[in-house]
Formats: structure tokens, C-alpha cells, sequence
């Protein structure tokens, strides 16, 4: 279904809006939308949230509540990682909307990142 997704990291310039469409499975969803012209994408299942963005610079982040996982940047011959620790994963969705509100260290900084789609 279409959506509106909004996305907020809590800073004066990191709020971000864009058009895209939400689609339910049977162990979560999945939101996909544009940000600078990118195509990304939202992923939520068994526990565990994803989020790539595939354009000028490609990046997966994974979020696993409680564990150390990765941030990769780039693809093929010209990748990095960091590490990532998710402290907490709230998760809030009905038929119509979703909302993931994501708790996590990233190269030494605390982030609190919220996602929706309505």
C-alpha cells in the first residue's frame, strides 16, 4: 500500500520525508522509499531490523536488540564496516501503518532513530 514514510534521528537537520509503500508478511513488513534520490529499503522480521540504501554510496545496517552486529558501506571490491550495538528495538505496526523506533551505538555515538510509515 502506499505510504508516507518519515524518518527522524532527533538532530535540527534529520528529519526526512518521502513517499513510499509498506507491505506486510507473515513475520513483519517491509517499507520501501526514496531518500536524495536512493532507493531504500525497511525491513522488519523475526525480531530483527534491516535497512539498505542502494544508490551513490550502497549501506546495510542491521539491528539485532541486545547484540553487536555491522553497518556495510559500499559494494563489490570497495566496502567498509563498523560495528553496531543495538541497545533496543521498539516496534509498533496495525494493518495501516508502522512505526520502529531504533536504540544504537555507531562508531562510538549514541543514536536514536525513529521510522514511520502511515
Amino acid at each position: 500500500m502506499n505510504c508516507t514514510v518519515t524518518i527522524d534521528n532527533g538532530k535540527t537537520d534529520g528529519r526526512f520525508v518521502s513517499k513510499g509503500k509498506l507491505g506486510f508478511g507473515a513475520e513483519g513488513f517491509t517499507v520501501f522509499y526514496q531518500l536524495d534520490g536512493d532507493k531504500c529499503m525497511l525491513t522488519y522480521s523475526g525480531g530483527r531490523v534491516v535497512q539498505e540504501r542502494r544508490g551513490r554510496v550502497p549501506m546495510v545496517m542491521r539491528f539485532t536488540q541486545g547484540k553487536q552486529t555491522e553497518c556495510t558501506l559500499g559494494d563489490g571490491t570497495n566496502t567498509g564496516s563498523f560495528p553496531v550495538f543495538t541497545d533496543k528495538i521498539e516496534i509498533k505496526n496495525d494493518d495501516k501503518s508502522v512505526s520502529v523506533k531504533l536504540f544504537y551505538t555507531l562508531a562510538g555515538e549514541f543514536v536514536t532513530l525513529s521510522i514511520t510509515a502511515k
